[in-house]
């Protein structure tokens, strides 16, 4: 395996307290800024005011129907919501619902964190399975390109616009013991 490169520091960390799509809509309601993102290997937790939140993706969420080991915690970076500013309109960091969004200067390729991704925390270091890449649904694509009515045949090329990593990754998380992340935390990538 290679080296570790270092991408850069978390700058915003979130739950997705529910569902965000339904009835043709995109609700951003459903999203909630953290202090800190508790990582289990049932998926992440947050803490907001005092109280801990359990993620939309977490195992035991209320509302949990498909769990999948392999994509519990999301990220995006601060590069590809510039992408996405110039390409479409300028909306808050993390407005399609990562888990934790980036410092980066580049747009992050797939093939860049398909070795995995780690976490150095002030607890120590938490390497995160695998980097599969978030497809855009339809109800995201009408959102940020604030076409609400379009039908999902007019957004495709706009959908196109938000493939291949633009719209985001998820990683498993296959830690014995829970791990806590902050705002401020280094992010690395394996290097080939």
């Amino acid at each position: 395996m290679g080296d570790w490169t270092e991408l850069g520091e978390i700058d915003l960390m979130q739950v997705q307290t529910g569902e965000m799509t339904g009835a043709g809509r995109y609700d951003t309601t459903m999203l909630i800024p953290v202090d800190v993102l508790r990582l289990t290997s049932d998926g992440v937790l947050g803490r907001s005011n005092g109280r801990w939140i359990v993620d939309r993706h977490h195992r035991h969420h209320p509302a949990a129907k498909y769990w999948h080991a392999e994509d519990i915690l999301s990220f995006g970076f601060t590069s590809h919501y510039r992408h996405m500013w110039d390409v479409f309109r300028q909306t808050p960091l993390g407005i399609a619902g990562e888990n934790l969004i980036v410092v980066a200067e580049e747009m992050v390729q797939p093939a860049m964190v398909a070795g995995g991704v780690r976490v150095e925390t002030t607890e120590g270091v938490v390497d995160l399975k695998g980097g599969a890449v978030l497809e855009p649904c339809v109800e995201f694509t009408r959102f940020i390109a604030e076409r609400p009515d379009a039908s999902a045949r007019e957004v495709k090329p706009d959908r196109e616009r938000l493939r291949n990593g633009v719209r985001g990754y998820a990683v498993g998380i296959d830690i014995p013991d829970p791990i806590e992340i902050l705002v401020g935390d280094t992010v690395y990538i394996r290097s080939a």
